[in-house]
């Protein structure tokens, strides 16, 4: 093999780890799981966590990015947990990814197993299995990491590839991961592959022959993705996945067709053993609404889409198949939102979505348990107008851009809205290009020529924006998308379109329903190459800034080592050698705002992989905002591996000669003319050959160090003695980013324009959090007010690890009181901060003063009455889409979700938590014990909270229910029944009548007497702070007020009435058909579907419902006669009723079911009813349809074998079933 020329230039290397300086990591709310990727706050080192407990540390850029795509995954933890975790080994190229060498020696190694290097025994055999362009597969590992792995004795062959890689052969499109023993096992699914965190740039397309098959990879293998390399153990997955509708899913209501609506809302929880994986979720639509109407049903986590849309299908289901498992960490719990569209045009239908079964949630073994179905509730589709958008006009002139190319326009397209301002609150592109890790970055958005975000990147290959721009009505915006071009290889592509209408975001301002983008123009940007397509070219060499690595930022006065730029050069032609940067006029500089060179000091270029350090002068220009940078060391190219580097310098300071000030700013430039490069081979100057001509950095900004403080507003709360946790005063708290703050002091005013109940006698004690953190707890520092002089509590001593707020970062910070017994005096309290210097005390980081600043100073926070007692007001309703109409019960069963319950009990609380003790509901109907098993209360989510047996005439008794509500709220709580079965075989309880009646009121005074309970206690309550009873006694002037429940001659539930058999369906199973004249002409169908549960007569024949009469609405077109209507069970032709009855000018024929032979009326199950008549005059475009045109009469049954009341009124979610229609 040619041995690599100049290879590492001479210089010091310094040891290091893997710099995350520059990326924001989300901070974990809890320890960390084994597989996390973690981090301290303030300490720029990664590490894997292992199953083992230890931590291992990825020693540079290269390792990491081998084995994950981005920092998306990173977590910071606290310090005292990362020192918890001891240190293991440190982490090893990913087996397959790269090819690895020494700095110091030119020989190259495949990575396999566990770090172990099999040698390249020479070129032949590198191109053969690489290519010709195998080089750049090289990476370079620091002599002082290379003892991390193992050397094999072994040599890769040329005809077989190492154990790890991932492999095409032929002109297939398969995949294949070679395993240790030499056979390749292909790779099932794009799934699997995302699975197991593989990335497409890995892939190498073979010109040898395949080897022997083994078993196919068709999911996640934990030994394929343990970061450590089996030396921590295999990570265990959880043994259980609970799943719950979530507390806040959306409630019942109506909807537009056309509209992104959220139906559901679900909450999983993993146990404590172990996290666990969701792979799969199947999706079932419940209620009446046609299936089928149910599209682009998406999931998504944190606000973020997880997988792709689909449509529900004639199943009524839609199976989620996740690439990437959604994640649930070890006893932690995860929201996931399901949105959906009705398609448009739809003005009626019923409904909702969930997951029918446990065995619909496929995991990574953990069993699934919770109460299924778990369902969101119903909405319910109304005819609305909303609001519209329209995409248009395009971009799609495709260009071709260098390496390290910035602001290249990578998208446009124009958006209009009609009907209502439109709130377009972001989107997500993919790019259907190449996809290597850094192609593009620094995504951005131009709206109408204004920068609305910026910062996109590439992940999976999607890119999300979010921001919040109001499209006027009727008004039309031009939307560009930007990047910044990075350093791939040349012909790779940028090619963003949407993968989906879901993708764009937006919400009618006016109307308040999701809008999705129009199909007309949106297919002109929803498939590969419709937009712009950006080709990548190069010259010989190519240079960078990676505005990623290094973003725009701020930094202190006296800061050192200070990252301003991340330099990227690659040598794509040859082996090159630099021997001099800044030698042109003004080439390699740093500018920017009030700029003096003095306030500059040991600039230094560092190369992030050997850590060589390469000092640069630093002298003034004769451009006067400049401060030119030179160096005259030779720096080594090798031809195909791009080099990455760091320009640092150290910030003058306070003790400096001339130190640097608030709002200087520095940003590096650096031009092709700034090079003095030339050819190993060649020995040829390259400088022309360098692309882009020039590259600037991001912004650096000098900012001292800062605190901006600024009193949160916050509702009016009235509050009784003895109140806990009390939040009296809120403020947010932001910290500069060039430091972090840490407070010292803290001092709280009461406003001297309020009367002031602040006072020692009236709080027993005060407690200081910033970011939900205990910081100090005070007992009796009050300062009450005096002579018109504001009083105050005065903070100090605080808590030396949660008084720090980190830099950049804004916290939330509160005042929480918990009050006395008694208040003498009572009154107001009013808190702020007064703005005063001395009242608020900070420093940075090296504990210098901060500047506070209150931008609010004197604002209220808020503002707190103190009051003697708590109040209860209990209202019945029957308004709520859940209660709002009569029901049928069948006899045995309860009422539950998903049906309509009798009514609603609202119980709304003011000043202190108030625990209900007793409630008792009063039956007005004509059921009574021997008819009602229980009575059961279930909360807005249709969760129990309590049932309870009934008196003799039916009266519920909740006599210890003690249900504790919130203060100042509104509690919502739905009455349900279950009732006794008729006559159940071997049920002494089932004792029901069949159409008895149950209607609930808050108990009537004579009923609570009946029971030996007092009048007016049909509630009965405590104060949960004060202790003392809580005064509600029934309302008497038909205006329920505070200290009132409902009179129960007013205020009563909806009818439920028990029937032994019920009708739970009507629909048409007949298709469309031809219109032909004759005798006996089937013209409909109609299939029912009743449930007699469990139900008998009393001599224990099954008790049968018993069809009395259908009257069906009859449509034709002019001319068409239909006469000898008759009826038939499907399957009994020669049973049919009587020719029936027409009424309404013979638009309305009605059959009746009792002049059938035998007891063929009764029936249970489904039962198919065949409509017959006899057709004449149908001639061309003619047609006949039927109707049952309303259900509250037009069906007739009994529940009870033909005994007692017929139900006229069906009580189904629907109002009228349309028939098939005959034309011709």
């Amino acid at each position: 093999m040619e041995r690599f020329k100049k290879i590492f230039a001479a210089g010091v290397i310094f040891v290091t780890v893997l710099s995350m300086s520059v990326v924001v990591a989300p901070q974990a709310g809890a320890v960390a799981s084994a597989g996390d990727l973690i981090k301290m706050a303030g300490l720029s080192s990664v590490y894997y966590l292992a199953a083992d407990g230890k931590r291992y540390v990825f020693p540079n850029e290269s390792t990491y990015f081998s084995w994950y795509g981005d920092f998306s995954g990173v977590v910071t933890i606290p310090q005292a947990e990362l020192e918890s975790y001891p240190l293991g080994k440190n982490v090893t190229v990913r087996p397959g990814t790269k090819l690895v060498k020494i700095t110091t020696n030119p020989k190259v190694y495949a990575v396999t197993t566990g770090g172990t290097l099999v040698a390249v025994p020479d070129e032949a055999t590198a191109a053969t299995l690489y290519g010709a362009n195998w080089n750049k597969r090289i990476i370079d590992v620091p002599d002082a990491f290379f003892t991390n792995y193992i050397t094999s004795s072994a040599t890769v062959s040329a005809s077989a590839y190492p154990q790890g890689s991932l492999v095409k052969f032929g002109a297939s499109a398969d995949t294949y991961f070679i395993n240790a023993d030499g056979t390749a096992s292909k790779i099932a699914t794009e799934a699997a592959f995302t699975a197991n965190r593989f990335k497409w740039a890995d892939v190498i397309t073979a010109t040898i022959a395949k080897p022997t098959t083994g078993s196919d990879i068709a999911g996640a293998v934990a030994t394929l993705t343990d970061t450590a390399s089996g030396a921590g153990g295999t990570i265990g997955a959880g043994t259980g996945l609970t799943v719950a509708l979530a507390s806040d899913t959306a409630a019942a209501s109506t909807i537009p067709a056309g509209s992104p609506t959220t139906f559901l809302k679900i909450n999983l929880t993993a146990a404590n053993d172990g996290a666990v994986s969701v792979n799969a979720i199947k999706l079932k639509t419940f209620e009446l609404g046609t299936a089928t109407y149910v599209d682009s049903v998406t999931f998504y986590d944190n606000g973020v889409k997880v997988g792709t849309a689909k449509n529900i299908n004639s199943d009524k289901e839609a199976t989620f198949n996740f690439s990437t498992p959604i994640v649930v960490a070890a006893g932690t719990t995860k929201s996931l939102v399901v949105k959906a569209t009705i398609v448009a045009g739809q003005t009626s239908g019923n409904f909702a979505l969930g997951i029918a079964a446990a065995s619909d949630i496929t995991t990574n073994g953990a069993a699934v348990s919770g109460s299924f179905p778990v369902r969101g509730n119903v909405q319910a589709v109304t005819s609305s107008t909303i609001g519209t958008v329209t995409m248009a006009n395009v971009g799609t002139s495709d260009t071709s851009n260098d390496f390290g190319e910035d602001n290249v326009l990578l998208a446009k397209f124009d958006l209009t809205a009609a009907n209502e301002a439109v709130i377009f609150s972001g989107f997500a592109m993919k790019n259907g290009g190449t996809n290597t890790a850094g192609i593009v970055g620094n995504m951005r958005v131009v709206i109408d020529g204004d920068e609305v975000v910026k910062g996109g990147e590439l992940v999976d290959k999607i890119v999300t924006f979010s921001f919040n721009k109001v499209i006027i009505k009727n008004d039309t915006i031009t939307v560009e998308v930007y990047g910044d071009i990075g350093i791939g290889n040349t012909t790779n592509t940028i090619d963003l379109y949407f993968y989906e209408a879901g993708d764009l975001y937006f919400t009618g301002q006016d109307y308040g329903y999701g809008i999705e983008v129009g199909s007309t123009g949106f297919g002109g940007l929803d498939a590969v190459s419709d937009g712009i397509v950006v080709t990548l070219t190069a010259g010989d060499v190519t240079i960078d800034m990676d505005k990623t690595a290094t973003p725009s930022k701020d930094v202190r006065p006296g800061d050192n080592s200070v990252v301003l730029a991340t330099v990227k050069v690659l040598s794509a032609g040859e082996n090159a050698t630099i021997t001099a940067l800044g030698a042109g006029a003004d080439s390699f500089y740093i500018t920017g705002t009030n700029p003096s060179c003095t306030k500059l000091d040991n600039a230094v270029l560092k190369d992030t992989v050997t850590g060589a350090s390469y000092d640069l002068t630093i002298a003034s220009s004769t451009t006067a905002s400049y401060c030119k940078l030179t160096n005259s060391d030779e720096i080594s190219l090798v031809k195909g591996v791009t080099k990455t580097y760091q320009v640092k310098v150290d910030v003058a300071g306070s003790n400096d000669t001339n130190p640097a000030v608030d709002s200087d700013t520095l940003q590096v430039v650096l031009k092709s003319t700034g090079f003095t490069i030339s050819g190993d081979d060649s020995d040829a100057s390259l400088q022309s050959s360098i692309t882009p001509t020039s590259v600037s950095g991001s912004i650096a900004t000098v900012k001292t160090a800062s605190l901006t403080w600024q009193t949160t507003a916050l509702t009016a709360k009235t509050i009784v003695p003895s109140a806990k946790d009390v939040v009296v005063y809120a403020a947010s708290l932001e910290a500069g980013a060039s430091s972090a703050v840490t407070l010292t002091q803290v001092k709280i005013h009461s406003t001297s324009t309020v009367a002031s109940a602040f006072s020692d006698t009236n709080i027993s004690q005060l407690r200081l959090y910033v970011d939900n953190k205990l910081v100090k707890t005070v007992a009796g520092g009050i300062v009450e007010p005096a002579s018109g002089t504001a009083g105050y509590i005065n903070f100090t001593s605080l808590d030396t690890t949660n008084r720090v707020i980190p830099a950049g970062k804004t916290v939330t910070l509160e005042v929480k009181a918990d009050f006395a017994s008694t208040f003498s005096p009572s009154g107001v309290i009013g808190l702020t901060a007064d703005g005063v210097a001395a009242s608020i005390v900070a420093q940075d980081k090296d504990s210098n003063a901060v500047a506070e600043s209150v931008k609010n100073a004197a604002t209220l926070s808020r503002t707190v009455t103190l009051a003697s007692a708590g109040t209860l007001k209990v209202e019945l309703t029957t308004t709520d889409l859940k209660s709002n109409n009569n029901t049928i019960v069948l006899a045995g069963s309860k009422i539950t979700s998903g049906d309509k319950y009798l009514g609603k009990l609202t119980f709304t609380t003011a000043n202190e938590p108030i625990k209900v003790k007793t409630l008792v509901l009063g039956q007005q109907g004509t059921a009574r014990a021997d008819d009602i098993a229980s009575v059961e209360l279930y909360d807005k989510n249709e969760v129990l909270v309590a049932s309870k047996g009934v008196s003799t005439l039916g009266d519920a008794n909740f006599s210890d229910l003690n249900l504790v509500l919130s203060a100042d709220n509104v509690h919502e709580y739905f009455i349900g029944i279950t009732a006794r079965g008729i006559n159940v075989l071997d049920d002494p309880s089932a004792t029901a009548d069949d159409a008895e009646t149950i209607i609930y009121t808050l108990a009537s005074s004579t009923q609570l007497t009946q029971l030996g309970l007092l009048a007016d206690d049909a509630v009965t309550a405590v104060g949960v702070d004060l202790g003392d009873d809580i005064t509600c006694v029934e309302d008497t002037n038909g205006t329920v007020a505070a200290g009132d429940y409902a009179e129960w001659g007013i205020a009563t539930s909806t009818t439920a009435t028990i029937h032994g058999s019920i009708l739970t369906s009507i629909t048409n199973p007949m298709s469309d058909t031809t219109l032909t004249n004759g005798t006996d002409q089937i013209i409909g169908k109609y299939k029912f579907i009743f449930n007699n549960g469990s139900n008998r007569n009393s001599d224990n024949t099954e008790l049968k419902a018993r069809l009395v009469t259908l009257g069906l609405s009859l449509a034709t077109s002019t001319g068409v006669l239909i006469t000898n209507v008759q009826a038939y069970f499907e399957g009994d032709i020669s049973n049919k009723t009587a020719v029936a009855s027409m009424a309404d000018n013979s638009a309305v024929a009605t059959s009746t079911f009792s002049a059938l032979s035998g007891t063929t009326e009764d029936v249970d199950g489904e039962v198919t009813i065949v409509i017959e008549g006899d057709i004449s005059g149908a001639e061309t475009s003619d047609f006949v349809q039927t109707k049952i045109a309303d259900l509250t009469y037009r069906f007739v049954y009994n529940g009870n074998n033909g005994t007692g009341t017929d139900v006229s009124n069906v009580l189904l979610n629907i109002s009228e079933v349309q028939g098939a229609k005959r034309s011709n």
